[in-house]
């Protein structure tokens, strides 16, 4: 009963705030009013204020967190309506994959290299702009501090949900691919996400960015490693 009664808390908890931040991005549309970070921010001041462990909140919402998996494999529905626009266009998207996570892992490692941050902390930051279940596996593989990757990878998919369209307007950024791009090279799902409001194609772009960043950085990365 105690187990259900948690369960029941924690998940309605969760969607409540959820439900009240897209109210206020209703109301306010600005970059720090993105759901996404206000409810995330709701639910970490709720925890500390009430001294409530990550762990009981997270054993709560496990549903939640295996829907996660289902939601990725949605995203390819976007992705095979426009299949042939997409393929049309292979050449620019495959540069923009290389160039865009190629610039932010190689700005990562002089910047926390600069800061003299330890080898495996510089480890886990590499993989920041890899959707998570796969930047925990490369974590591993490279000797990362894996209980920092979850935090890291979801801190840079909040701020690139929250910024990029303010920059892609900034920059008069308006063609669908270009805009929908950089959501998944850098802020893996919950860029792709945003990039969905943004119209279907960017979805679908954003989508297939985030699953070839995911690949492509799976090898580079290692390679990086040895040099680390």
């Amino acid at each position: 009963m105690i187990a259900i009664i948690k369960i029941i808390g924690t998940i309605g908890v969760t969607v409540l705030y959820f439900i009240l931040s897209i109210k206020v991005h209703r109301l306010w549309s600005r970059p720090i009013t993105i759901p996404i970070f206000l409810s995330s921010s709701a639910l970490i001041l709720t925890l500390l204020t009430l001294n409530i462990p990550y762990k009981t909140y997270a054993e709560g919402t496990e549903i939640i967190t295996y829907l996660l998996g289902p939601a990725t494999v949605a995203l390819a529905y976007p992705l095979y309506q426009y299949r042939k626009l997409i393929l049309r266009h292979w050449q620019p998207i495959l540069s923009g994959i290389a160039t865009g996570s190629g610039v932010s892992m190689l700005l990562t490692l002089l910047l926390a290299t600069l800061m003299d941050i330890p080898a495996e902390f510089i480890r886990s930051f590499l993989v920041k702009t890899i959707t998570t279940p796969v930047a925990v596996d490369i974590g591993r593989l490279i000797h990362a501090k894996i209980e920092v990757i979850p935090a890291v990878v979801i801190v840079t998919g909040i701020l690139g949900a929250m910024f990029m369209p303010s920059i892609n307007k900034l920059l008069n950024i308006t063609h669908p691919i270009a805009k929908g791009l950089p959501f998944g090279v850098i802020s893996h799902g919950i860029g792709t996400a945003q990039a969905l409001k943004e119209g279907e194609l960017e979805g679908a772009v954003s989508g297939a960015a985030m699953a070839l960043t995911a690949v492509i950085m799976s090898f580079i990365i290692p390679i990086v490693f040895l040099f680390v």
